[in-house]
């Protein structure tokens, strides 16, 4: 059967993941391990930032700082296509995690000494890296967020009307059912389509979690077992425990053939081996239940508010590593700073030869990059040991997954889906749009009209709105949706670019240019955690491939403003990002529609 492109409980897949089970993971657990997946995140890239940020204008000589961020997102981009889904798959989640966050580390220590022979090769290792970080990190959140809806959703009792009663005495009615019937057994699992099962190991009861039901034929087995729960029901009412049953968290557990729905007395068909498996050691069918928009809801907003945690996490490092580099650069900064209507700074800056630039733009004396860097380093560290000491491995065991080119190609042959393609700019512009705040907007509108250690003062506006509007995105998707959410921030950044246009930057202006930042950074907060939380609702299936598109396009963004960023005037590169950015709205509102039509189908394909 052909999987819908738009419905994630539609996809195929031919093994089963291994989730923790919820009965092991309180609320306090969970948000324990949000909170320390969040924090290594923020140690990391308040590290990491703090450099990043002046490689246009610290490590300016022949270009070395903004070509070793290229290179880092072209190997960023040549390593999600390929490794995250075979990796992640085979050492697990937090195991990548930690190798993901070393490989941080030499690109870091590198700033010591910034050459073509240390940053480039540093590049490349973070570069490889960096696929595995964010896809991992991704996943990681997405599972927590299931989780933690899971844990919600039965704490409450949602939707008690279709609850299902289970007792220890159905398991030997049902086990007489099938011995009676014993010719019959091999066929029974096909009337039955997409479940998974956890065992309550006090009760010793089964608790059915995610299916899809298919009408028994008259003569099959399962049509004598739905017959008789009532019996059961009735019969052992007092001994019955109440069970939450929802169809939205394991969507990834499915039969892979969907064609032979049931199968008669004289029909002859080897069942699945899962389903084998499961009727050896359970001897119960599932029972029923159609996903309700209530449950829907519940993990949707979960999964947007998580990611904007996770986003202020990562977004707010722009306002702690800035604060940093602009209190270690300050120190050693002793010079005027030229205020002067005439340089060509801002939109009209074309190349190094502005003579605000040369002036403005002073390299910090080695005394001061090594204690910036010597600084940074530390923290990367402790960042790496939070996350070894302190989060949990969410596998319950390991995954066997063999090495072969289809796995590799994962990636590839997801991203050609049309959803995939209609948010490909999206995913672009926002990878784009950070590029051009590092390697344009700080070198071209801040350093050159204000000077260079006003470049981290700036960006604390940046990532202070960045860390505001991430969480507060996730808090408003809840209430009013995602597309007002996106569209808003959409005709931001628009009126942003527009702004930048028009703009004349200078130093007796200061108050502009964290307007400006500001403003670049409500756009980046909402957009960074939000699409992503999008790309987890749609693809849950396949998220570990859906996560790796994603940067994929995000990384492209990236290299591209880095790439071109010497070569163009200011101007250019913001009429290109005006087009994207509406490109990518248009594109994200039709998968919207699309999904919204999907979830609205009555009938399973």
């Amino acid at each position: 059967m052909k999987s819908d492109p738009l419905h994630p409980d539609c996809e195929d897949s031919s093994s089963v993941e291994n989730y923790p089970s919820v009965e092991n993971y309180s609320k306090g657990r969970i948000l324990k391990n949000l909170i320390v997946l969040c924090t290594g995140v923020l140690l990391l890239f308040i590290a990491y930032d703090g450099l990043t940020m002046l490689q246009s204008t610290m490590n300016r000589e022949k270009g070395v700082g903004v070509i070793s961020q290229a290179v880092n997102y072209i190997c960023f981009c040549t390593s999600a296509v390929l490794f995250p889904k075979y990796v992640i798959k085979k050492l697990g989640r937090k195991v990548t995690l930690v190798i993901s966050m070393i490989m941080f580390l030499p690109y870091i220590a590198s700033n010591f000494y910034p050459h073509f022979n240390t940053l480039i090769p540093a590049s490349v290792c973070m570069g490889f890296g960096a696929a595995l970080f964010w896809g991992t990190q991704a996943i990681y959140l997405n599972d927590l967020s299931v989780m933690y809806a899971k844990v919600v959703l039965r704490n409450k009792n949602i939707d008690k009307n279709d609850t299902v009663i289970y007792n220890n005495t159905s398991s030997n009615m049902l086990s007489e059912i099938c011995s009676s019937n014993s010719k019959q057994t091999r066929s029974l699992s096909c009337d039955y389509i997409n479940f998974n099962r956890n065992v309550d190991k006090k009760e010793n009861n089964i608790m059915p979690q995610s299916f899809k039901y298919l009408s028994p034929k008259r003569n099959s087995i399962a049509n004598g077992i739905i017959s008789n729960l009532a019996k059961i029901a009735d019969s052992n009412n007092d001994d019955y425990h109440y069970l939450n049953v929802t169809n939205l968290f394991d969507s990834k557990y499915h039969i892979r053939d969907m064609e032979h729905h049931v199968l008669d007395n004289n029909e002859k068909s080897s069942i699945s081996q899962d389903n084998e498996k499961n009727l050896k050691n359970f001897g119960q069918p599932p029972v029923i239940k159609e996903l309700t928009n209530k449950e829907r809801k519940v993990i949707e907003s979960t999964t947007a508010r998580f990611f904007g945690i996770h986003g202020t996490a990562y977004l707010s490092c722009f306002l702690w590593s800035n604060l940093l580099s602009y209190y270690v650069l300050e120190s050693g900064v002793t010079q005027d700073y030229v205020s002067n209507t005439s340089c060509a700074c801002g939109a009209n800056y074309c190349n190094i030869d502005s003579a605000c630039f040369e002036h403005n733009i002073v390299e910090p004396s080695n005394r001061i990059r090594y204690i910036l860097t010597g600084i940074c380093v530390c923290i990367g560290i402790a960042s790496v040991l939070l996350v070894l000491f302190f989060l949990d491995s969410l596998e319950t065991q390991k995954e066997e997954v063999s090495f072969s080119i289809k796995l590799l190609m994962a990636t590839c042959k997801l991203a050609k889906r049309f959803d995939l393609i209609l948010l490909m700019p999206s995913s672009f512009y926002v990878g784009m749009a950070q590029g051009f705040y590092t390697a344009d907007f700080n070198k071209s509108f801040v350093a050159c009209a204000w000077g260079t250690f006003h470049v981290g003062l700036v960006a604390i506006s940046y990532g202070a709105m960045c860390g505001i509007a991430s969480p507060s995105a996730g808090w408003l998707v809840k209430r009013v949706g995602r597309i007002p959410i996106f569209f808003s921030a959409t005709i931001v950044n628009i009126a942003t670019n527009i702004f930048f246009l028009l703009w004349r930057p200078s130093a007796d202006e200061p108050v502009l240019f964290f307007v400006a930042s500001g403003l670049w950074g409500i756009y980046l907060g909402i957009f960074w955690s939000q699409l992503r939380a999008f790309y987890g609702v749609l693809f849950k299936a396949d998220e570990e491939a859906a996560f790796a598109v994603f940067h994929v396009w995000y990384s492209l963004g990236f290299a591209l403003s880095f790439g071109y960023s010497n070569y163009f005037c200011t101007s250019v590169k913001i009429y290109l990002m005006m087009i994207i950015c509406t490109l990518g709205f248009v594109g994200y509102v039709t998968v919207e529609i699309l999904n919204w039509k999907n979830k609205n189908k009555k009938v399973i394909t």
